[in-house]
């Protein structure tokens, strides 16, 4: 196509010379002018063809719009089918900046269904993205500073805002009452000449709590071995030398070498008999509080085991002034669950509350139960004092008490037992509002 445009352009100008002769060819002079300036004029939009539409693919990438794709023909400039190679790249890169688009869409949803809480901010402090899982972790809705974080815990966001290498801390966090292991990871890079923080969260509250059960579960029978160990043989040696001591003594009355007499040698003996059988008693009880046994699940009435609590409570209830309110929806009736542990669990939890009410005007523990997002939860709430951060925080550790003659055991069973039921056991708690203690099954 392009010689034979070549080559009648060639010719034209050859004719248009023969006719300059003859003036009665003027009009076919004039034709032949106007044919080849139509000539060139074709000849150089032939020629532009292939970069007008070169340019059309480099606008679309300069606008990031789809690529305007050129028709597919068989045209060719000295021998290469522009149009079809053309085609051909815009495919191409199409079909490559579809791929990028795919793994840019499943990186993006990676990110956002993550369970891990990222967030990424600027040197200024300005937060650049997040996933949904952050503010869910913390318990907002959003994050919009880093101010923010200084309302969860003071100095957080100063802290974050001074790292400047690869740093790994793990925090307790109280949000809105509720206590939150969080293991915090914050990663730092240069982009564009500024600094970048990527701060990425996980809640190891329960990873936590499960290895403090399962350590202290492992102190418990190392403890109980040897105290064991050592007691029986001096409870059988105290009651070997009382028998002895009586077949020896019967009926007189002598000194021994410490200046006893034969009857306060017996009651020595005795004493430190009984002491050692009490101590074992004690030793086979606190085993049994942190070696529970697998619970035996079962549909249980909740309205029937709030009863039994009222019946339990009622003269302590009564004689400290409480008001025993129970709530219960009548979409949840039943809960799966061993009924000798959660009434165990629920005594437990109303015993806390009498304790922390004793100093209360109107006093009032309320009994709930519902559900939330497809889980069933059993409520205990109290008016009392409530607990500041501080107490909050200290409430994760073994054997913690506020009570004066308490021992910490209780709250550490029910957290276990609640475990054992694939559940969780809550503590929300605010300064002068009260507490809530939530049972999630």
């Amino acid at each position: 196509m392009l010689i034979s445009q070549a080559a009648l352009l060639a010719i034209t100008p050859v004719i248009f010379a023969f006719t300059i002769g003859n003036e009665n060819l003027v009009i076919t002079r004039l034709n032949i002018m106007i044919l080849w300036i139509f000539q060139v004029g074709y000849l150089i939009y032939y020629m532009h063809k292939p970069t007008r539409e070169l340019s059309a693919i480099l606008k679309s990438f300069r606008e990031n719009t789809p690529l305007a794709a050129p028709p597919e023909s068989k045209k060719e400039i000295f021998g290469i089918q522009i149009g079809k190679e053309l085609k051909r790249i815009t495919d191409s890169i199409s079909s490559l900046r579809l791929q990028k688009e795919k793994e840019y869409q499943l990186y993006h949803k990676c990110i956002e269904n993550a369970l891990t809480g990222l967030l990424a901010i600027d040197e200024s402090g300005k937060i650049l993205a997040s996933n949904k899982a952050f503010p869910s972790i913390l318990g907002k809705d959003k994050i919009e500073s880093l101010e923010n974080l200084n309302g969860l815990k003071e100095g957080l966001g100063d802290f974050i805002s001074s790292v400047n290498a690869e740093t790994r801390k793990m925090i307790t966090v109280v949000n809105n009452g509720e206590i939150l292991k969080i293991h915090l990871s914050i990663s730092v890079f240069r982009q564009d000449g500024r600094i970048i923080r990527i701060l990425a969260i996980h809640d190891i509250s329960n990873e936590i709590a499960i290895q403090q059960v399962e350590t202290m579960q492992r102190f418990v029978r190392m403890m109980s071995h040897e105290i064991l160990n050592s007691v029986t043989p001096i409870n059988l040696l105290a009651a070997g030398l009382i028998m002895k001591h009586r077949e020896s003594y019967s009926g007189r009355e002598k000194r021994d070498t410490e200046g006893l007499n034969s009857n306060e040698t017996l009651d020595v003996l005795d004493a430190i008999k009984k002491r050692s059988r009490g101590l074992v008693a004690f030793i086979e009880s606190f085993k049994k509080t942190y070696n529970i046994p697998e619970p035996v699940l079962q549909e249980t009435n909740i309205d029937d085991i709030f009863k039994q609590i009222s019946y339990l409570f009622r003269e302590q209830l009564n004689l400290q002034g409480i008001r025993l309110e129970i709530r219960l929806d009548k979409n949840i009736q039943r809960v799966l669950a061993d009924r000798k542990l959660l009434e165990q669990v629920l005594i437990n939890l109303v015993l806390n509350s009498c304790e922390a009410l004793k100093p209360v005007d109107s006093p009032v523990i309320n009994l709930s139960a519902y559900s939330s997002n497809g889980r069933k939860l059993i409520e205990i709430h109290d008016n009392g004092h409530g607990m500041d951060t501080a107490t909050l925080e200290k409430l994760a550790l073994p054997f913690f008490t506020t009570r004066e003659k308490g021992t910490g055991s209780g709250l550490f069973f029910s957290r276990q037992v609640m475990r054992l039921h694939n559940g969780d056991l809550k503590i929300l708690s605010e300064k002068d509002y009260g507490t809530t203690v939530r049972l999630m099954f």
